[in-house]
């Protein structure tokens, strides 16, 4: 497995945990709202920007994928989401510096066309 490949993986790994918070985040918002019964269009509101914050995890994935296929654009990115990474810590930061160290690694490898 080429570092390129780690790259991607530990990329879409923290997509996956990035999934699970967010998805806590909704539940958290939506949960008391259902069980209160009370809905005001500050409530709604509030849900509607949380469902934004599905696209955080749809970002890590699309660019795990990107460097695993070793395009330059993904690596560029992927290096600007791993070192934001590093300000969400500890798991943040333990995945964005495993990430950027794999990335400097192997920003010369080229991936070999099936």
């Amino acid at each position: 497995m080429g570092y390129l490949e780690k790259a991607g993986r530990l990329m879409r790994l923290m997509g996956w945990l990035v999934s699970i918070a967010v998805i806590g985040v909704f539940a958290a918002i939506a949960i008391p709202m259902y069980e209160g019964g009370k809905v005001d269009s500050d409530s709604i509101s509030v849900l509607l920007s949380s469902l934004l914050l599905f696209a955080i995890p749809v970002v890590y994935f699309k660019v795990g994928s990107a460097i695993k296929q070793g395009k330059k654009w993904g690596k560029v990115t992927g290096a600007l989401v791993a070192a934001i990474s590093l300000l969400n810590p500890p798991i943040g930061t333990i995945v964005g510096l495993a990430t950027l160290y794999y990335l400097q690694k192997g920003w010369n490898e080229m991936i070999e066309s099936i």
